[in-house]
């Protein structure tokens, strides 16, 4: 049998703990924030026992500082953890309270189908995980962008307007999606940039994939495609060879078609053209000198400097039949030529190997002839060498 005490004779203390109240686990009570630190928030909660919040229990952002979220004074709503760690502390959570209130906000905007904002904080099998009001909402990877993402990575810690597509209350499973948001936004980008690309601005985007015949760049909305033959002024045969998937590239707009979605794209400088200036870097009658770059059916492309390649028709290769330019010429080799014709619009220059060999190394014997007897060389002029299928769309 205790003994009794008389009123009066109960410590000031006791009679202060007996006043204080009773804390249950599970229950939501109202404290004043005494003191931060880097790891924990003191609480005092009216009881015999401050409350501690750690960090991960204060908030799903662990990469905030607490000293930003709490200051003392403040009067917070915590959760009940534990009344007792074993050391005498009240255990509480701030994030619970958080997320009881935010789940019934969710469930609301599930229903208005109203749109949140929420942070992507992790990958997982099948799609990404997003903070959103401090609840976890699991994302499918479909729904995170309006085409197939293979690079999910990209979207992690970036924060994105979503949609609740599922809502489960009993599992507490809640499912976010962007998909049809992420369509009509880059619609509404696509719109845009249509309607402020005029042929001859510069743009600014990122190579998203490289194909034999050019390279795509995402303009934030519109794909342009940047064509083998426009990524440099020098011959490139695959544009893997000068670019990457991921490079910004700044690139002038040569071409816009509004109804099926295209934009041609270039990355040659109109300053740094190596055709300025060629009538009098290669004057017309001038011998000069070239390497042999390739051989056609036709004849053989001689590279005079940088950028810049003549044609050696077949007629022109020697003085004599010649039945394969091969027969004559090996690529890489050095030989004199001269400059017969400049085609400025079409930049193309005509050689003459057969010319400048009569000039340079003059024969008795030489006799020489009118070209007419050799095939008219315009049926070659549009020659290409063979790339991959240049009709996919962008």
């Amino acid at each position: 049998m205790s003994e009794y005490k008389n009123p009066e004779e109960q410590s000031f203390m006791e009679m202060l703990d007996e006043s204080r109240m009773t804390l249950k686990s599970g229950e939501v009570v109202k404290g004043i924030v005494v003191h931060v630190t880097p790891t924990e928030v003191i609480v005092d909660l009216g009881y015999k026992s401050d409350g501690i919040i750690t960090r991960a229990e204060y908030s799903e952002d662990q990469s905030v500082e607490l000293a930003e979220l709490a200051k003392p004074g403040d009067e917070i709503e915590v959760y009940i953890l534990r009344v007792n760690d074993g050391d005498g502390n009240v255990v509480v959570s701030k994030k619970k309270v958080d997320a009881q209130a935010s789940f019934r906000l969710l469930e609301k905007a599930h229903e208005e189908k109203t749109k949140v904002q929420g942070k992507v904080t992790d990958l997982v099998k099948g799609g990404l995980i997003a903070n959103i009001m401090g609840c976890r909402a699991f994302v499918p990877a479909s729904q995170i962008s309006g085409r197939f993402e293979q690079n999910l990575e990209q979207f992690k810690g970036k924060e994105f307007t979503f949609e609740i597509l599922e809502f489960d209350r009993s599992k507490r499973r809640i499912v976010a999606g962007r998909k049809e948001l992420a369509i009509a936004e880059a619609n509404q980008r696509r719109d845009e940039i249509f309607n402020n690309v005029e042929v001859g601005s510069q743009v600014t985007g990122t190579v998203s994939r490289l194909v034999d015949f050019g390279a795509f760049v995402d303009l934030g909305g519109v794909d342009g495609l940047i064509h083998v033959s426009e990524v440099s002024w020098k011959r490139v045969r695959r544009p893997s060879d000068v670019l990457k998937a991921g490079d910004e590239v700044t690139a002038t707009v040569i071409g816009i078609d509004p109804e099926k979605g295209k934009i041609s794209l270039t990355l040659k400088d109109i300053n740094t053209n190596p055709w300025n200036g060629i009538e009098e870097r290669f004057p017309i009658g001038e011998i000069v000198e070239g390497k042999v770059a390739r051989l056609a059916p036709f004849g053989a492309f001689v590279n005079l400097a940088e950028g810049i390649d003549g044609l050696v028709h077949i007629s022109q290769i020697a003085d004599k039949h010649v039945v394969k330019p091969e027969d004559e010429l090996t690529p890489g080799e050095v030989i004199q030529v001269r400059v017969l014709d400049i085609d400025l619009e079409n930049q193309k220059i005509s050689l003459s190997k057969r010319e400048a060999d009569a000039i340079l190394y003059p024969s008795a014997d030489d006799e020489y002839y009118d070209d007419d007897e050799y095939a008219d060389e315009d049926e070659y002029d549009d020659y290409i060498e063979p790339v991959e299928d240049e009709t996919e769309e962008a």
